[in-house]
C-alpha cells in the first residue's frame, strides 16, 4: 500500500469482497493526465504517443518524459482539478461499500497529489495507490508508486501487483476490478475474479478471450454488485489468477 494512502477499508480481514477501481475515466468522467496533456502539452503528447506505439517507451517512461518538469504549479492545477467531475455512480458505489464493510481501493496510474486534492474538492475519501507528485519551484517532479519489472504493463503503479498482494494477505478474497484502459488496467483485470470494463480495456479483454462485463457508469456496477453479492461472495476463481507478461 502506498504510504500516502488510507487503509483499504472495513472489510480488510481474511477473505471477503474487495473492489479495485481505476480512477481516470472510470471513477472520474475525464482522464486527468490525458486532458492536461491535450490542453497544455499537445505536441509533446503527440510525439510521445508515436514513440510509445512503436515500442520505444514504456507507459511510465512516457509519463516521465511528458510530465517530469511540467511547469504547472499548485494554483493552476487546483483550478484545473476543480473542473474534473466524478462518474455519476461514484458516490453511490463508495457508499455501498462503506455501508456493507466492503474493501474498496482506487488503483491509479495517475498521481497521489491529484487524488488528494480531488477528494477534498468533492468531499469524499477513499483508499488508493498511485504514483507520486511533488512540486519544485512550480514544476512537477514525479516518481513511480509501484513499478513491477515482472509485469509487461510498464506502468508506474502496477495494478496486477496490488491485487496479487491483497490476495496473499487475504486468502479467499473475491476481487473485482473496474476499469476502462488497456494500458494500465489490463494486468489487474487479468488477475481479478470479476471484471467490469469499457473502452479499450473491454476491447483488449475481448480480443484475448477474457470474460468481462460491460458497464456504462458506476451506478450500473453498483446494481450488478448488489444483485450478485446480496449474500456472501462466491469463492475466488484460481484460474483467473494468471501470471506472466500481460502486455497487449
Amino acid at each position: 500500500m502506498s504510504p500516502s494512502s488510507p487503509g483499504l477499508g472495513a472489510n480488510s480481514g481474511a477473505g471477503g469482497l474487495a473492489i479495485f477501481c481505476d480512477f481516470d475515466g472510470t471513477f472520474s468522467q475525464r482522464d486527468v493526465g490525458s486532458t492536461l496533456a491535450q490542453e497544455y502539452l499537445p505536441q509533446a503528447r503527440a510525439d510521445l504517443q508515436k514513440r510509445y506505439a512503436e515500442g520505444g517507451l514504456s507507459a511510465w517512461e512516457y509519463a516521465v518524459e511528458l510530465f517530469d518538469g511540467f511547469e504547472f504549479g499548485p494554483e493552476r492545477l487546483e483550478t484545473f482539478l476543480a473542473g474534473i467531475e466524478l462518474d455519476v455512480g461514484a458516490r453511490g458505489l463508495l457508499g455501498w461499500c462503506e455501508e456493507r464493510g466492503v474493501a474498496f481501493r482506487i488503483l491509479s496510474d495517475g498521481f497521489d497529489y491529484n487524488l488528494e486534492r480531488l477528494q477534498a474538492i468533492h468531499g469524499i475519501r477513499f483508499a488508493y495507490a498511485a504514483n507520486h507528485l511533488v512540486f519544485d519551484a512550480g514544476r512537477w517532479r514525479i516518481s513511480p508508486g509501484g513499478l513491477n519489472p515482472a509485469c509487461g504493463c510498464g506502468t508506474g503503479t502496477c495494478k496486477r501487483s496490488i491485487i496479487e498482494a491483497y490476495r496473499r494477505d487475504h486468502p479467499g478474497a473475491f476481487c473485482v476490478h473496474i476499469g476502462d484502459g488497456a494500458v494500465s488496467d489490463l494486468c489487474g483485470a487479468r488477475v481479478a475474479d470479476r471484471v467490469f470494463a469499457k473502452g479499450s480495456l473491454e476491447e483488449s479483454l475481448g480480443a484475448q478471450g477474457v470474460a468481462c462485463e460491460h458497464f456504462d457508469d458506476l451506478a450500473g456496477v453498483r446494481r450488478a454488485l448488489e444483485d450478485a453479492f446480496s449474500g456472501d461472495p462466491p469463492p475466488a476463481e484460481p484460474g483467473r489468477r494468471a501470471s506472466g507478461d500481460f502486455r497487449s
